[in-house]
């Protein structure tokens, strides 16, 4: 099936250098419209339907942003996302959260590749309300107040506010809500400083989020364990005890 694609980037060269890569990594796929601003990508999401948008994020007049808020205004659906950015690794995480794929300024070959891989022809977009979501994240480089997750073929919605605990099991990452828990497609190492100060890691397998702790139980050894207000209990390994006594003051 041809992958038709669209392109939002304010530099030419920009958009030279991914219609090249695109034509050796998709053979046969077909860039359908570009855009170097705001109101051309506007007109763009409005025209012929898309498998992919590459979106850059700083285009006049007021970048992505600005253009992702329009077409809701608008009440345009979205096509698949990836995001074309400058902003680090810890910064784009948002966009992951919101179901988008990214791409670090200059874009490689290899990193195409694994977001076409990502990208089913025909595919639903993403939540347009969390997509700006993610990108006022991304500004302020912290965690957005909402991430997705897969349940049975569809994108459910959660809180980090409704978060008591991660925790890893047979190489799966968890989270852990009211409604139950859920398998997370990251690892505790790339949420660990993106989710503070709100939450703490205790233990290599396990992060916690503070205001839900009841009670910290250190052992004779320097281990110890924390009681959460829902009765679950979370070791707490002897190097960050010290910081988690800290952290819970």
């Amino acid at each position: 099936m041809t992958l038709r694609y669209g392109i939002v980037e304010d530099e030419p060269p920009a958009r030279s250098r991914l219609k090249r890569l695109m034509a050796e990594a998709a053979p046969g796929s077909i860039c359908v419209a570009e855009a170097a601003d705001g109101e051309a990508g506007l007109a763009l999401l409005g025209g012929k339907p898309l498998d992919l948008l590459f979106l850059d994020i700083e285009f006049p007049p007021e970048g992505a942003f600005g253009l992702l808020r329009r077409a809701r205004e608008a009440a345009l659906a979205l096509p698949p996302i990836a995001f074309v950015t400058a902003f680090d690794q810890h910064a784009v995480e948002a966009f992951r959260w919101a179901a988008c794929d990214y791409l670090l300024k200059p874009v490689e070959a290899p990193r195409l590749l694994e977001t076409l891989a990502r990208v089913r022809p025909k595919g639903e977009g993403p939540d347009l309300a969390l997509v700006l979501q993610a990108l006022e994240a991304a500004r302020r480089e912290q965690a957005p107040e909402r991430f997705s997750v897969l349940v049975k073929g569809r994108l459910r919605i959660l809180r980090w506010a409704d978060v008591s605990h991660l925790d890893t099991e047979n190489r799966l990452l968890f989270v852990h809500t009211p409604e139950g828990r859920f398998v997370l497609d990251r690892s505790l190492d790339e949420l660990e400083g993106l989710l503070a100060p709100c939450f703490a890691r205790t233990h290599r397998s396990a992060m916690v989020a503070l205001d839900r702790v009841r009670e910290l139980l250190p052992d004779p050894g320097g281990t110890g364990e924390l009681r959460l207000l829902d009765g679950t209990r979370i070791p707490v390994s002897r190097d960050r005890m010290a910081e988690l006594r800290k952290k819970l003051g």
